[in-house]
């Protein structure tokens, strides 16, 4: 009988060690380093800018022009003539404007006294549509310290105004606009903090003009006298 040729023996593999995956590691552990580094940055850094806001809002606010020199505030009656329109500093009336939104132009000598406690004044021409009139009068509507009036012959669409500060915008959906209200509201710009912007004056329309100025009573003239003839003595008229 043949021999049948034994089936020859499978050899065992061979176990070949593989390398501990360093580089993927490390790369992963670098990767989640910077990806951590520049959470915190922008952490920081929007922190920083909220913190600016309130410290140094000229530097905060892109576009904002300050006015220089000595900014007068002195209480005068009557209307005042500003160098821009509307005015953010200057001599103004006593009364205040009450922060609130109205519909028709009000007197700039009133606003003018509201940013001197702190408010934000936001003016608007008749080219502004009424959507974007609507967006910011939500906005003013819910501050103690802004008001809202149209300017129809103000240069820019939107302007606003703080003591010394204006910024000029093209859209109500323009970020600056909140970036404005939550720098300058009662900021480092404002002569009187603490004063109120409620309980001022709430009429539209021009300033009323100066007071008359008093009458001096006149004191009235003596009677005159006439002298009887062949006396030396005058006696009254009668």
């Amino acid at each position: 009988m043949a021999r049948t040729p034994a089936t020859p023996r499978r050899a065992a593999p061979i176990k070949v060690s593989k390398p501990f995956p360093w580089a993927t590691v490390i790369g992963s552990l670098v990767l989640g380093a910077m990806l951590v580094g520049l959470i915190t940055y922008a952490a920081l850094n929007q922190g920083a800018g909220r913190d600016q806001l309130q410290t140094n809002p000229d530097a905060a606010v892109d576009g904002v022009a300050v006015a220089t020199g000595e900014l007068k505030r002195g209480h005068v009656p009557g209307p005042v003539t500003y160098d821009q329109t509307p005015p953010n500093n200057g001599d103004h009336n006593a009364v205040w404007q009450t922060c609130a939104v109205y519909p028709e132009p009000i007197a700039p000598e009133h606003a003018v006294h509201s940013l001197e406690h702190g408010a934000v004044w936001i003016t608007y021409n008749d080219k502004v549509p009424a959507a974007q009139v609507e967006e910011l009068a939500d906005k003013a509507g819910n501050d103690p310290f802004l008001l809202m009036s149209p300017v129809p012959n103000q240069t820019s669409p939107i302007n606003l105004s703080a003591w010394g500060r204006r910024l000029s915008v093209d859209t109500a959906s323009d970020e600056r606009v909140d970036d404005f209200i939550e720098g300058y509201v009662n900021g480092p710009q404002t002569p009187e903090p603490g004063a109120t912007c409620t309980g001022g004056n709430t009429t539209t329309g021009a300033v009323q003009g100066a007071p008359a100025a008093p009458v001096t009573p006149q004191t009235p003239p003596s009677a005159p006298v006439q002298t009887p003839a062949g006396s030396g003595a005058p006696t009254p008229a009668s």
